[in-house]
């Protein structure tokens, strides 16, 4: 075991740990809860699928849609002019940073193939996902919330049922359907996954060629679905040399709000994300290459989405924080979708495969969950969610596998005010620690809350649940979160 110190942190196999109490409350000279700082390395693998044992987190999903015609169009398009059976392209980057796009700003980053996607169409800049990786992509492919598929966790017993899945529907009506990387739900056939019999793990880590030979086999004669999920920017962070080259890791800042953590030590780690987000984005131009060179992308609709976050320095896979549930969504159709658009409605990943269906001129159910984006896609009036609401669960269900019973969370999310209803006590254990990770008072009681102004703390470093100047905004978001509960379907909660 080694033992090392720097900058007040001291790090023993592998992990370093340092406690700093402050008040946690609204005010700093106000009495409350404290809250400590925590940073722990939580390393993990990259494992092929099982039904029957648990699977690491996608990070992210990308759905980047892009149809007939390749001019960006800056005016509304009409609402009549979805032409029939595009291809559907729906990427899946796993586990990422919902700030690492040089699209978001941020300096270092390294997308030039996903900024280009993001000119060329639509970004929605709150969508909210659920923030484990299974029960994320489970709402893409059943249109449904977590309590309503039955698949909230990474671990079940179970599978999600393929009974009117996305790549059903999409088969049933000519498709010829591919999946790419990570999928959890069993039998890929019985899902409506024509193509492979098994999604390899390492799919795009080691080449596309299955893909590839996939639309040669299919261009022209029907439109394709694929499912583009390969298993990056998730760990092992280990990039080629090529991608750490384009990161200048000494212009990486450590945040004001890690004051302890070692710049050496945070530095590394996010040249590490930075350069598997500029490993991803190089897949993604290939992906978008083979399309444009068979002829395909001037018919082709790509959309893009992240599927839970990851970060170094907050808490975000698997929690109710912005950094765990909260993606940018960019939609690209040339000549449908205006180019360079920005909407600032808040949607969900639910409104993903009625937005697809209705792209592919398909019904759209009526008992999905979500509802169509294309309307504000196309410019068109559109006002998408008051607020958010969901649950949030541990990694794993536990006996008899009931949401009611193991969600440990529901929140609400407004334009400026994140609220959180604790449902069991939790502590730090239940969350998925990331790399160099500020794990801020993580114990909580039955019934205890966290309120966050997200207009002044984005980041969600004060709770000011403490404070009783906002008890009554507190008493609506709770009793909205558990109205939405109970109108969804949901059980009796503990």
């Amino acid at each position: 075991m080694s033992t090392g110190s720097a900058a007040g942190l001291e790090w023993i196999g592998g992990r370093s740990e340092l406690i700093e109490e402050v008040p946690r409350t609204g005010s700093q000279d106000a009495p409350g809860r404290t809250w400590g700082v925590r940073y722990g390395i939580v390393p993990e693998v990259v494992s092929p699928r099982r039904t029957d044992s648990p699977l690491l987190a996608p990070g992210l999903v990308l759905l980047l849609l892009g149809l007939a015609g390749c001019g960006a169009r800056e005016e509304s398009v009409p609402s009549g002019a979805t032409p029939s059976r595009p291809n559907i392209v729906l990427v899946v980057s796993d586990d990422q940073d919902n700030t690492h796009f040089g699209f978001a700003g941020h300096p270092l980053a390294h997308t030039p193939n996903l900024d280009r996607l993001v000119d060329e169409g639509c970004l929605f800049s709150t969508m909210h996902t659920p923030p484990r990786c299974r029960p994320s992509l489970a709402v893409l492919l059943s249109g449904r919330h977590p309590h309503q598929s039955g698949i909230y966790a990474n671990r079940h017993r179970r599978v999600l049922s393929p009974e009117g899945s996305l790549p059903n529907r999409l088969r049933a009506a000519g498709y010829a359907t591919f999946a790419g990387g990570k999928y959890w739900e069993g039998d890929v056939q019985a899902m409506g996954f024509d193509a492979p019999a098994e999604p390899s793990p390492h799919f795009a880590r080691s080449g596309q060629e299955e893909l590839f030979s996939f639309l040669d086999e299919n261009a022209g004669e029907k439109p394709v679905f694929v499912w583009w999920a390969p298993a990056l920017p998730h760990t092992p962070h280990d990039p080629p040399q090529r991608y750490l080259d384009l990161i200048d890791g000494e212009r990486i800042e450590v945040p004001p709000h890690l004051p302890h953590a070692s710049p050496v030590h945070f530095r590394r780690f996010e040249e590490l994300s930075l350069a598997m987000g500029a490993w991803f984005d190089d897949e993604l131009g290939k992906l978008v290459e083979a399309f444009r060179t068979r002829g395909l992308y001037e018919n082709t609709l790509f959309l893009f989405l992240i599927d839970n976050g990851w970060t170094n320095g907050l808490v975000a896979k698997g929690s109710p924080f912005e950094k765990g549930v909260s993606t940018p969504f960019v939609a690209v159709w040339p000549g449908l979708i205006p180019g360079g658009a920005r909407r600032d409605q808040r949607v969900e990943s639910l409104d993903v495969m009625p937005t697809i269906l209705e792209a592919a001129g398909l019904e759209v159910p009526d008992d999905l969950a979500g509802e169509s984006l294309l309307p504000g896609l196309r410019g068109e009036p559109f006002d998408g969610r008051e607020v958010l609401y969901a649950a949030v669960y541990g990694r794993a269900a536990v006996g008899d596998e009931r949401p009611e019973k193991d969600a440990y969370a529901l929140y609400a999310r407004d334009a400026r005010w994140k609220y959180v209803l604790y449902l069991q006590p939790v502590d730090e254990t239940i969350w998925s620690t990331m790399i160099v990770t500020p794990q801020r008072d993580m114990n909580r009681l039955e019934g205890e809350e966290d309120l966050y102004d997200l207009e002044t703390d984005p980041m969600e470093l004060r709770d000011l649940s403490l404070d009783p100047a906002h008890r009554p905004r507190m008493d609506r978001m709770r009793a909205g979160a558990l109205a939405w509960w109970r109108a969804t379907g949901g059980g009796e909660l503990r």
